[in-house]
């Protein structure tokens, strides 16, 4: 194919993709599975003359190989760097081939899952190797904008949560508004020879995940935009990542209240609604073992079972005896960060305002694995090199979509109750 048919044959398909987006749009549905398979066919169509672009297997218009000529100019082959990218955009310049690549990807990945991106680079979640005879060690095979390792372009977001350490559940790769059922159980009761026996079914519910928009940004000189190493690339794509985590990790240990644009906090039962607060109190190993009460009495104590609490906390813990006559030498946490046998995480995304007067450290105990938080889309990049101009440097908006939720949270109003009890602290 020629360099003009390629181009042509990508715009039928994007332009395919696009009208069939902006119908489910209009009809407000979800994508039949015959469309979802028709989106991702032309996706893989489109790599294919991504990648075909970029090899010297280009012909002229006559047919023959473009080698053969020398007024044809070809793709040279390049690894996507974010770095560059940004550098690009902000001098006034255009995305080369594989940052452009990658933006079509990302788009198209973003608009499967129900969400419109704005910015100008828009990253994929992943970039997977393709099968057959494309293989990431060959350049113009494919090594050009094939990750070798299958890995996101960003370092993985679920390696930077403390989430992951105490295994809540991660489901990147979400389409539309998702539920996920849950079941009470189901019970059995002893019964005389002949009684009839009780309707032991459990009973079914649902909780529901839908996109809600994670935004901030980072301010970056453009004397670094002008280093070109492994380690400065690294920098910013880790900060990037460092700046989403965080985020994320302070709104689902927050304490607000559900609301249209926003996940509710598992802290939110200890502004207003608290069934453990002890921050006008003296924190004591009855109130801390009570969470475990708390739990098992909803039967969630099982599965991913720890505390999780801040640095400040922490520091109380190791120090408040167990004893009530502060006699026995024995803390409330061990120096292994144990707490009545179960490992407590430590994460300064959780705040020091709540409780009764906005003073206390949360202290939460609960069962992870019931904590399931998804990703919608990529990474949605705006680079903006005006704002802050006159000190020389560039601002990057990071514009990403989550929701998070606990698995158990069948009750109105508390999306965390079944699975999580906490408690706010200060010295």
């Amino acid at each position: 194919m020629t360099q003009l048919e390629i181009k042509d044959e990508r715009t039928k398909l994007t332009d395919y993709n696009d009208a069939l987006f902006a119908q489910v749009k209009a009809e407000g549905r979800n994508m039949t599975a015959d469309e979802k398979a028709k989106v991702q066919e032309n996706l893989r169509k489109m790599e294919d003359l991504n990648i075909m672009e970029a090899s010297n297997d280009l012909k002229g218009a006559d047919g023959k190989p473009a080698s053969a000529f020398k007024d044809v100019h070809y793709i040279k082959p390049v690894k996507f760097s974010l770095l560059k990218t940004v550098r690009d955009l902000a001098n006034g310049g255009k995305m080369d081939g594989a940052a452009t690549d990658l933006t079509i990807l990302g788009r198209q990945e973003f608009r499967t899952a129900g969400v419109n991106p704005q910015g100008s680079i828009i990253l994929p979640s992943y970039y997977e190797k393709r099968a057959g005879d494309i293989t990431a060690g060959d350049a113009t095979q494919g090594a050009e904008i094939v990750q070798e390792d299958k890995k996101a372009i960003l370092p993985p977001l679920v390696d930077k949560l403390v989430f992951s350490k105490a295994g809540a559940l991660f489901m990147p790769g979400l389409v539309g508004d998702v539920s996920i059922p849950t079941y009470a159980g189901t019970t059995v009761a002893w019964k005389g020879e002949n009684a009839a026996a009780d309707d032991g079914s459990g009973a079914f519910s649902e909780v529901t995940f839908s996109p809600k928009r994670l935004t901030g940004y980072l301010t970056v000189s453009k004397t670094f935009l002008a280093q070109d190493g492994i380690g400065a690339e690294r920098l910013l794509l880790d900060n990037i990542a460092n700046a989403v985590a965080r985020k994320l990790e302070a709104t689902i240990l927050g304490k607000e209240d559900l609301g249209p644009t926003v996940p509710q906090g598992i802290g939110f039962k200890l502004d207003g609604t608290a069934e453990l607060d002890v921050s006008d109190g003296t924190i004591t190993w009855a109130t801390v073992v009570g969470l475990e009460t708390a739990v098992d009495v909803s039967n969630a104590l099982q599965g991913n079972l720890a505390y999780m609490t801040n640095s400040t906390g922490r520091g109380m813990l190791k120090t408040i005896d167990k004893g009530l006559s502060n006699d026995t030498g024995d803390f409330l946490m061990s120096e292994d960060n144990m707490i009545n046998g179960y490992l407590c995480y430590v994460t300064n995304s959780i705040g020091a305002a709540y409780g009764s007067g906005d003073g206390g450290n949360m202290l939460v105990f609960g069962n992870w694995g019931d904590l399931m938080i998804g990703q919608w889309g990529g990474y949605d990049i705006t680079v903006d090199p005006y704002t802050a101009a006159k000190t020389n440097q560039v601002i990057i908006v990071i514009n990403a979509y989550f929701d998070a939720k606990g698995l158990r949270a069948v009750m109105a109003g508390d999306h965390y109750a079944k699975s999580f009890a906490a408690l706010s602290i200060k010295a």
